[in-house]
């Protein structure tokens, strides 16, 4: 990518069963090989566990940390406790604000993911809801992402900016009272999450079958050209593809990334290349990659 420091790419979470089919080249890797191997290819990564799990905290900050390089970010996903049912759990927090913190100190967090539901509207009480959890991580990258369209009017943006916190920018189906609200600070960092356009899926009630999306080469030339826009506006981006049904998310991160570098070409994973043909017109020389489990490094991953 060119200027790698403004915009960074990557995809929703490093552990799908499905990546082990289309990315990692070797069985059995455990979740630290697997994201050490995973940053060779990609500069930031949506952590899925936090939203799961709410234990998570400074110790495994510090794990993720030590295996990924020092251009690396970490978008954190807040526990669905705080976005979903609307709790205020302090251990939680307090464990939340370790990670974030952890993340911070070795200069690897690029946002805690604030993504509300879409029985989240724009009331009283959800503006409340915010105003709650921005004090609750307040010092820390807030990027707020909406489902419901009541959100999406002018004085939103003022409401987010008051409580220190950016609007995600999103990219997801066309559907009515679906509209996820599409500002930036131009002076913070951008983070942009793509979920497919799937409309008939996303109103099924399977998840897979929402996220079950494989952008065209006409849709990913529309994304370049925001993103180029958005980067002049913004201190820094980052892009998360969110359609990991069949690891599309993985053919679809290394498309942009190769129509973002001057070469047009990027490094490719063996193992996605055989899951993804038609990615061999974008493949890059062989970088050496794959010398990562070479023992030295290992150790040093790990």
């Amino acid at each position: 990518m060119e200027d790698a420091t403004r915009l960074r790419i990557g995809i929703g979470g490093w552990e799908h069963e499905v990546l082990d089919r289309c990315l990692y080249q070797q069985p059995g890797m455990g979740s630290l090989e697997k994201l050490s191997f995973y940053a060779q290819f990609f500069c930031a990564v949506e952590v899925r566990p936090t939203f799961w799990d709410e234990s998570l905290g400074a110790a495994e900050a510090r794990d993720w940390a030590s295996a990924v390089g020092a251009d690396f970010r970490f978008v954190v996903k807040l526990h669905r406790t705080f976005t979903h049912t609307r709790e205020m759990k302090s251990e939680a927090a307090r464990s939340t604000r370790a990670l974030l913190a952890e993340l911070a100190r070795r200069d690897r967090l690029g946002a805690l993911l604030l993504q509300f539901p879409y029985s989240f509207t724009n009331t009283g009480a959800g503006r409340y809801h915010l105003a709650r959890l921005a004090e609750a991580f307040r010092g820390f990258p807030l990027q707020v992402e909406f489902r419901h369209d009541s959100w999406n009017q002018s004085g939103t943006g003022a409401l987010l900016a008051e409580h220190a916190m950016a609007p995600a920018i999103v990219d997801m189906p066309r559907i009515r009272q679906l509209g996820p609200l599409a500002r930036v600070r131009p002076d913070g960092t951008a983070c942009v999450r793509l979920h497919g356009r799937n409309e008939k899926g996303w109103l099924l009630p399977a998840m897979d079958l929402r996220y079950d999306y494989l952008y065209n080469a006409r849709e990913l030339a529309e994304l370049k050209r925001r993103l180029d826009h958005l980067t002049a506006r913004s201190e820094s981006s980052i892009v998360i593809f969110n359609n990991t049904t069949g690891g599309k998310a993985v053919a679809n991160a290394l498309q942009l990334q190769a129509k973002l570098s001057a070469a047009r070409k990027t490094a490719l994973p063996p193992r996605s290349l055989e899951a993804f043909p038609f990615l061999s017109e974008i493949a890059a020389p062989e970088t050496g990659a794959m010398e990562l489990f070479a023992e030295e490094s290992y150790r040093q991953a790990i």
